[in-house]
């Protein structure tokens, strides 16, 4: 009998991604990948931009792709994969890790490296803002505010980010949007937040978009309306619920484009995307890209 061909694989490792240390990595793979199924690489990434670099020139070479840290490398890394062959994989290692949740990809690293052995992938839908992308959730407002004040923070991790966000709410001021979503215009006064969803959450299980489903062809567009800060306890408990639905300064819609104007005025001209902030113009475009990408996840019945 013919020797099955193994399959290849390139893990890329951000060093500096979450709280932890990553240099246990090639570690655990030698221990729990399965050499019979596998033959591998491991590269740490030395400087931002990198990963996107190894992973367009890893793509015709590779059966599989890791990203071995949070939702921007995550995002930095499946970028070039889109349409292509190559499958990706995650070693979920980020401070909120939104997209493994969602996908039901085990936070321990041990039990995501064995996940990888059974070989189960789906193809998903992705996002695109204009020339950029995204798997799991963007948005403007205080979200995308938060994002970066914590980019410019040297502390990673949950606490950092949700004291961030209770220093912040107080002074944080409501921005007016214009909102298009396929063609029907909605226009919102002083939104807290405005957030584009491909994923039901942000990350650490806050459910932003709870019905939210990754390869529907469709995005959620969800809105927060400025609230008074007594109601701020509720929505969080409401968030980490997964019934933020049923409160009333949140209203949710689908569509497969939409289109976002930003106040003139606004000093709020920020988007996050999987987490990253990015500055952007007045007027940001989405459009849905339909089952543009594979990822190694747990299967549908599984999660």
């Amino acid at each position: 009998m013919a020797e099955r061909k193994k399959r290849s694989a390139l893990f890329i490792v951000n060093p500096h991604s979450g709280t932890k240390g990553k240099d246990h990595i090639p570690a655990l793979l030698n221990k729990y990948l399965d050499p019979t199924i596998f033959e591998w690489d491991v590269i740490f990434t030395q400087y931002a931009g990198e990963a996107r670099e190894l992973s367009n020139a890893g793509k015709e070479k590779y059966d599989l792709i890791v990203a071995t840290g949070g939702d921007g490398t995550i995002n930095e890394i499946a970028r070039p994969l889109l349409h292509s062959k190559a499958v990706l994989g995650i070693i979920p290692c980020g401070s909120g890790n939104g997209l493994a949740r969602h996908l039901g990809i085990p936070l321990n690293q041990k039990k995501a490296i064995q996940l990888l052995n059974e070989q189960h992938m789906m193809v998903i839908d992705t996002i695109k803002l204009d020339s950029d992308i995204f798997l799991n959730v963007a948005g403007v407002g205080f979200d995308a505010h938060i994002a970066q004040s914590f980019a410019s923070s040297k502390k990673r991790g949950f606490i950092s980010y949700a004291m961030i966000a209770l220093r912040e709410i107080r002074q944080f001021r409501c921005t007016d949007y214009q909102l298009t979503i396929d063609g029907e215009q909605k226009i919102e006064n002083a939104s807290f937040l405005v957030s584009i969803a491909n994923s039901s959450q942000f990350g650490n299980n806050a459910h932003i978009a709870p019905t939210a489903r990754i390869a529907d062809g469709l995005m959620d567009i969800c809105i927060l309306r400025d609230f008074p800060f007594w109601y701020y306890p509720i929505l969080i408990y409401r968030l980490f619920t997964g019934r933020l639905k049923n409160s009333k300064y949140y209203q949710c819609w689908q569509g497969k484009e939409a289109l976002i104007k930003i106040s003139n005025d606004s000093d709020e001209k920020f988007i996050h995307l999987d987490g990253d902030p990015y500055p952007v113009k007045n007027i940001i475009n989405f459009s849905i890209d339909p089952l543009s990408l594979q990822v190694a996840c747990k299967p549908a019945s599984d999660r």
